[in-house]
């Protein structure tokens, strides 16, 4: 199937990116998607549309096609920064106690049966916690410890704390330490409903999408969900199932889940809701499923299948594909990426350097159906030729 218009839902993950630097990281998606297929891009700017929504249209045109593209941005920017402009003692805090909650609750142990790799990612926040927790109480407790009087705690303390709070700055905020624990603060507070924001992004996402399916005249809508944005992106499908059915009758809808994180949350107990809610779209909606998955990220379930680890049976069965990002980007973008584990997550957002089926411009800006793409054309990629010409 050939498509002339498309209607791009982007979902982020938890990041502070607001829709104008999402445009611009995207941007730079796109300019790697014009070189690799001799494609020309116009874009305009980010048009706010709701709180944390905005939209742009992205005009591509390559040497004998040409397709349009409504490019919307669901994020919750706004939402995490506030979580990052706690102070240092609550983010410490509920940091914590969202790793003993994963703890006690028995999630780590479905976590470790699923994906080992995840746990890597999970533990590492948290031993960097217990390493200044020690650090701090060992400083603190000097005076004890060399046979001193207890009331030489009182000088011992005070540079004590101050150590542990160089220490969060230094090395933490090299290796994401508080961003980590904000991470999952906000996950335990998606589970048990604690955010009233977040539960009102809910609502909004869900409102909007509505208004998009009812009034684009795209060929196809593709929900591109990166990392937790998987979790708000399969709120807002079932949402919109139950308000409204027909409106993901009309036209295909894919889900795009890039090194998804949907696992994290919906392996707690006490997440029902969102394992029903992707029931829902596993077992109810006709939108096509696609998840990428790379064993160099430990940021996500890799070699999971959602709907087998969560006990759906679904109406049509995932598409699960494990891609290398090797063969996807340059030698010198890939090695940059292995130093940070971050930026290794980020690749599956950056534009393809070599031809290969992943490529996320082909998905959100190229000619072909994305349900083609990953289906009559998942081993060998889009049919383009050596100058970019439709064959």
């Amino acid at each position: 199937m050939a498509v002339r218009k498309r209607l791009v839902i982007n979902f982020t993950g938890y990041e502070g990116l607001h829709p104008d630097r999402v445009r611009g990281r995207y941007l730079n998606s796109s300019a790697d998607f014009s070189r690799l297929w001799s494609a020309t891009t116009k874009t305009q700017s980010m048009l706010v549309e709701g709180p944390n929504i905005a939209s742009m249209h992205i005009e591509t045109k390559g040497v004998n096609w040409q397709t349009e593209t409504e490019f919307c941005q669901y994020g919750s920017a706004d939402i995490f920064d506030a979580y990052a402009a706690r102070n240092v003692a609550t983010r410490f805090a509920t940091g914590l106690m969202a790793f003993l909650d994963v703890i006690l609750s028995g999630t780590f142990f479905r976590y470790l049966r699923t994906s080992w790799r995840f746990c890597i990612f999970f533990l590492w926040p948290f031993a960097f916690a217990c390493f200044v927790t020690l650090v701090t109480i060992c400083i603190g407790l000097l005076p004890l410890l060399g046979g001193f009087n207890a009331l030489h705690l009182i000088w011992t303390i005070p540079p004590a704390l101050l150590f542990a709070r160089l220490l969060v700055r230094w090395p933490g905020d090299k290796v994401f330490f508080s961003y980590l624990l904000d991470d999952w603060t906000a996950a335990s507070d998606r589970i048990h409903h604690r955010n009233p924001s977040l539960l009102q992004r809910r609502r909004e996402f869900a409102e909007h999408l509505v208004h998009k399916l009812q009034t684009s005249d795209a060929d196809e809508v593709v929900i591109v969900a990166h990392s937790l944005g998987t979790v708000p992106a399969v709120e807002a499908i079932a949402d919109v199932w139950r308000s409204n059915p027909q409106l993901l009758k009309q036209k295909p809808v894919s889900l795009l889940a890039a090194g998804s994180c949907l696992l994290m949350i919906a392996f707690h107990p006490r997440a029902t809701s969102l394992r029903e809610d992707t029931r829902v779209v596993f077992q109810e909606t006709p939108v096509l499923w696609a998840e990428f998955q790379t064993i160099t990220d430990i940021i996500h379930f890799y070699k999971s299948d959602p709907a087998a680890a969560l006990g759906i049976n679904p109406l049509d069965q995932p598409i699960i594909r494990q891609v290398r990002f090797k063969n996807i980007h340059s030698a010198t973008r890939y090695a940059r990426a292995k130093a940070n584990f971050f930026k290794m997550h980020l690749l599956f957002l950056k534009g393809a350097q070599i031809r290969n089926p992943y490529d996320m411009g082909m998905f959100v800006q190229g000619p072909f159906a994305f349900r083609d793409l990953v289906t009559t054309y998942r081993e060998s990629g889009a049919p383009l030729d050596a100058a970019g010409r439709l064959t």
